[in-house]
C-alpha cells in the first residue's frame, strides 16, 4: 500500500485538507475503465503527475494537477488522431477526506482527528484505526460505502476503510454520546 500524506491547512477563511501523496485511481476517461490497481500519487512537477497506457483500450493517459494542488485531471487520447478526452477528479471529495468530512467524523465519534493548526498528516491509517476502534466499541453494524462517481468500481486502502466507516457512522446517525 502506498503511503498517504495529507496536509491540513487550518488557518485562513477556508480550512482544508489536501492529499499530497497516496494511491489514486488508474482511470481511463476514454473507455471509463478503472482497473483494481492504484496509481501512486506523489504530487507533481510543474503540474505533471505522470502517465500510463490504459490496459483496456490502449489509450495514452496523462495526469496533471494544479502543481501539487487538487484536482487531478486525466487526459486520454485513444489514438494519435483522436481528440483528447478529459475527466477531473477531486480525490479529497471522492475519498471523503475534506476538512468538513474530518470534522463530521469528529462530531460523530468525539475523537480529535485534526488539530487547530496547520499540520502534515502522515499517520492517516492510524486515524482510520482510531475511528474503527470507536465504531467497534459502539458495536455498529458495518455499512459499505457507495463511491460518489459512477465509474468508480473500487477504492484503494486505506480510503476504502475510511469510506466504509463514514457510511457506518452516517447510517447510524452517530453523535459523541451514541445514536442521535
Amino acid at each position: 500500500m502506498d503511503a498517504v500524506t495529507l496536509r491540513h491547512s487550518a488557518g485562513g477563511r477556508h480550512p482544508s485538507v489536501t492529499m499530497t501523496a497516496g494511491p489514486i485511481l488508474r482511470y481511463c476517461p476514454a473507455c471509463h475503465h478503472t482497473p483494481p490497481e492504484p496509481y501512486p500519487y506523489h504530487g507533481s512537477r510543474y503540474g505533471q503527475v505522470g502517465a500510463f497506457t490504459c490496459g483496456h483500450c490502449g489509450a495514452q493517459v496523462s495526469l496533471t494537477d494544479g502543481d501539487c494542488h487538487p484536482p487531478v485531471v486525466y487526459h486520454a487520447r485513444p489514438t494519435p488522431a483522436a481528440p483528447t478526452v478529459t475527466e477531473t477528479i477531486r480525490f479529497e471529495a471522492l475519498y471523503r477526506i475534506t476538512e468538513a468530512d474530518f470534522r463530521q467524523v469528529e462530531r460523530w465519534t468525539g475523537l480529535m482527528l485534526l488539530g487547530d493548526t496547520t499540520e502534515t498528516i502522515g499517520d492517516f491509517p492510524a486515524r482510520v484505526e482510531r475511528v474503527a476502534a470507536e465504531v467497534a466499541r459502539r458495536a455498529l453494524p458495518p455499512r459499505p460505502a457507495t463511491p460518489s462517481l459512477p465509474f468508480v468500481t473500487w477504492v484503494p486502502q486505506p480510503f476504502r476503510a475510511w469510506l466504509d466507516l463514514y457510511a457506518t457512522l452516517e447510517g447510524a446517525g452517530q453523535s459523541p454520546q451514541g445514536p442521535g
